[in-house]
């Protein structure tokens, strides 16, 4: 009883919290800077509220169907999102924005070949090829998206760009919701159905965390921009004007 009054509280806060960020950036005209941030915000309440009322509705197989098309739609917008933070660190340097746009085309071919191998190499029924399709599409994508936000943070860190808050407030977020994930992901593989409510508490948990970052980084004021780090500078600029050379010939 507990653990069903706690997964309740947990599912109905998060798109609380989540129908607030979207207002506070809608009224602070945020969406100008991080429209596709935005609408996987506004997505996930919208998601909270048609899966909420298909659930009580009682009909199994059309819940199935329902949330297999949310978690699709929320592993492309949050995959987006991820580009989105590249394209606004990286927005004054074209060759490294060009370069970025060709990793993450290829790493999305990459992932829906996998889903699509998975759900029809899967030796069961049609409805569970779909789901084997779906949680390895799903843990495909946490693997990429960690190891693309793993990599933001080191190519920031190194050449000295200045993040935004609300930027380091999202790439933060999505760090912790994807490195849970892929801890339950591996904890389910070890204990079976048995740990399932347990592992599922924690995950929404986390994600409750993630967006209570978001909204941290949206009310806290900008920092004063630190002294730029001139050798990471300069040294980009070669990389970006070596990586242009090389994408036009």
């Amino acid at each position: 009883m507990f653990l069903l009054t706690l997964k309740y509280v947990l599912w109905v806060t998060q798109p609380c919290l989540q129908a607030l960020l979207a207002c506070l950036m809608l009224r602070r005209k945020l969406y100008r800077q991080y429209p596709i941030f935005l609408a996987y915000t506004v997505s996930h309440v919208v998601r909270f509220l048609v899966l909420f009322y298909v659930y009580h509705g009682g009909n199994r197989e059309a819940y199935r169907y329902t949330f297999l098309g949310a978690e699709v739609l929320d592993a492309a917008l949050a995959f987006a999102v991820i580009y989105e933070l590249y394209w606004c660190l990286f927005r004054s340097y074209e060759g490294v924005r060009k370069l970025a746009d060709i990793v993450f085309r290829c790493a999305a071919v990459v992932l829906l070949a996998i889903a699509v191998l998975t759900t029809f190499t899967s030796p069961a029924t049609d409805s569970n090829r779909v789901l084997a399709g779906l949680f390895t599409l799903d843990r495909s994508v946490n693997v990429v998206s960690g190891g693309l936000l793993l990599l933001l943070f080191l190519a920031s860190s190194y050449l000295g760009l200045r993040w935004k808050r609300l930027a380091l407030g999202i790439a933060l977020g999505l760090a912790l919701d994807n490195s849970v994930e892929l801890a339950a992901f591996a904890l389910r593989v070890h204990w079976g159905l048995l740990g399932k409510p347990v592992l599922s508490l924690i995950s929404s948990a986390a994600y409750d965390c993630s967006v209570l970052i978001w909204l941290a980084c949206l009310l806290s004021p900008e920092p004063a921009p630190p002294p730029a780090k001139l050798p990471g500078r300069l040294e980009l600029e070669g990389w970006n004007q070596a990586l242009l050379e090389l994408l036009h010939q």
